[in-house]
């Protein structure tokens, strides 16, 4: 292939990542997060150990595979 065919595939990908990029965006509509859910994205999550985990499933004993 000739730098010319290149440079002409490459404007047609350019080209072809904008349109998919127009249409996602009319098809997928996008929101600003709500206080909460902005809250939720920024905040550090908790996490529980296997013996919270547990005692919240109700099991009292932990059998564990070697």
């Amino acid at each position: 292939m000739t730098v010319e065919v290149l440079k002409d595939i490459r404007q047609e990908l350019k080209e072809l990542r904008l349109l998919y990029k127009q249409l996602a965006e009319k098809l997928i509509p996008t929101k600003e997060p709500t206080p909460e859910e902005r809250k939720a994205i920024v905040e550090k999550d908790e996490t529980a150990d296997e013996k919270e985990l547990m005692k919240a499933l109700g099991k009292t004993h932990v059998c564990h595979k070697h």
